[in-house]
């Protein structure tokens, strides 16, 4: 393969993997839970395939230099935006993901690094999904378990929500049925774009 349709194929990369970072920005998203996660893997292998390949070239270790600077740039503020991508391309903080209707799923995650645990709700418009709203984990078991604020022992990382579905959607909100230590309670979420990460 020759440097152009290599640098070609760099470049379709990378404005896949810059459109779905701006897509994060407008509540939207790549249809599927791993589509974000392997354009952005899909672009780090692509980079390091033109590294070994044209090593020799200037530019590349100009490239090279370049891409380190900014990664440990990225570091000195708390590290946030370098967790930041950290966790946009891969499946760190994702404990669950679950299907709740054919257009519509649920994760929860923390996807920024000193956010709060949240289930992230996800609708499907054709190749995009937008999050339609964000509540608190800790707000759902406390509702679900009927625990009061100051009783509230339970590790949320650890857990899991058994099962969820789909009760109803309209236009202000969404009603999920979630199932939590053998308990279940139904819970309508506003819809919200808004709300925390």
């Amino acid at each position: 393969m020759k440097f152009k349709q290599i640098i070609s194929i760099y470049f379709i990369s990378s404005l896949f993997l810059l459109f779905g970072i701006i897509l994060t920005f407008y509540n939207y998203s790549y249809n599927g839970y791993y589509t974000d996660k392997i354009i952005c893997w899909l672009w780090l292998f692509i980079n390091l395939l033109i590294i070994i390949l044209y090593w020799k070239k200037e530019i590349i270790k100009i490239y090279l230099i370049t891409i380190i600077i900014l990664i440990l740039l990225s570091i000195i503020p708390m590290g946030l935006p370098f967790f930041g991508m950290l966790l946009y391309s891969t499946t760190i903080n994702d404990f669950q993901k679950i299907e709740i209707d054919k257009n519509y799923r649920i994760e929860r995650t923390r996807q920024q690094p000193l956010s709060m645990m949240r289930v992230y709700v996800y609708e499907q418009n054709g190749i995009l999904e937008k999050n339609i709203c964000r509540p608190s984990y800790d707000e759902i078991l406390t509702s679900v378990l009927n625990i009061k604020e100051n009783e509230n022992l339970i590790d949320e990382a650890k857990t899991e929500i058994q099962n969820a579905k789909l009760i109803s959607i309209n236009n202000d909100s969404i009603g999920i049925e979630y199932q939590i230590l053998n308990k279940k309670k139904i819970i309508y979420h506003i819809l919200n774009e808004n709300d925390g990460y």
